[in-house]
């Protein structure tokens, strides 16, 4: 039976869902699965790395994130020292939206998991030299804010956990390759949604022209890593998005808030916010009052 590690057990601040750990490996790490997601960066040393029915080699300087519900393990590790950042896929810790629409955040926290589970020939990002001794320093001085807990540690860690983001995945798109060339186009099309989702009149062929795609292509690869569609995609990233404002911000009314997601018929926002959670947007906000009290 697959062993499932829980984030939960990991924490060392209840407020926090984010865990850092470093950990060194030689021989074999059992498949297991988890209930949220990591964010691995190999120090040093190299290993078979097992995802689901795919098996690849990783090295120094690998980074790469594993989903939870998908079983991973090690074998033949020789050395490898990793340092493991544990987070809640929901809602990462560090993710702001300016970190979300950049192409690299994409492709390599939410586009390559999916791949990698496909095929094992999906290259990882690699960093060396400079790079990567500034993101072992950096590292190392998340791990002991984690674990010093000083006061307004929870800033300072927030704010190197963005740094450590940024400084990943701002060298993703030089390094990619020819066998990547659809992850990047996919991570454009994310990019753009993130940027314009709020435009009422935005639709799958602009997405696809923004992505150097055509039509059926972008939709293709939608359905390949997310199953669905361009225009389903964007309906939920709409409807994420109202669920936050709906939420956090008191405000604002339920025709500011169907603007400001792109719904430009607070009607036919609320049929659809109806729709996907079975609830309207005034009962979800009411519920999300009553949970926070």
């Amino acid at each position: 039976m697959t062993t499932t590690y829980r984030l939960s057990s990991h924490l060392l601040h209840s407020n926090i869902p984010f865990c850092i750990q470093p950990a060194i490996h030689d021989g074999a790490f059992h498949l297991h699965r988890h209930d949220f997601s990591e964010l691995m960066i190999v120090l040093s040393g190299q290993a078979e790395h097992i995802v689901g029915k795919q098996r690849s080699t990783i090295k120094t300087g690998d980074v790469f994130v594993i989903n939870g519900t998908v079983e991973h393990g090690f074998s033949n590790a020789n050395e490898l020292m990793i340092f493991n950042l544990m987070f809640d896929e929901r809602k990462p810790f560090f993710e702001t939206p300016a970190i979300r629409v950049l192409p690299g955040y994409q492709a390599l926290f939410n586009i390559d998991p999916l791949a990698r589970e496909q095929e094992s020939s999906v290259p990882y990002l690699n960093i060396q030299g400079d790079i990567l001794a500034h993101v072992e320093r950096l590292l190392k001085e998340i791990y002991t804010e984690y674990n010093e807990a000083k006061l307004g540690f929870e800033s300072v860690l927030t704010a190197m956990l963005q740094h450590l983001a940024v400084l990943l995945v701002r060298n993703y798109p030089e390094q990619a390759n020819a066998k990547q060339k659809n992850t990047l186009a996919l991570a454009r099309a994310l990019s753009f949604i993130e940027q314009h989702y709020y435009d009422p009149s935005l639709r799958a062929n602009d997405i696809a022209t923004r992505s150097f795609l055509s039509t059926r292509q972008l939709e293709r690869l939608f359905h390949q890593f997310f199953q669905t569609t361009p225009s389903q995609y964007l309906n939920d990233k709409r409807i994420s998005r109202a669920k936050e404002l709906l939420a956090s911000d008191i405000n604002l009314n339920i025709n500011q808030i169907a603007e400001n997601c792109g719904f430009n018929d607070s009607n036919y926002f609320s049929r659809v916010f109806r729709k996907q959670t079975e609830l309207s947007p005034r009962e979800y906000r009411k519920l999300q009052f009553v949970i926070t009290r």
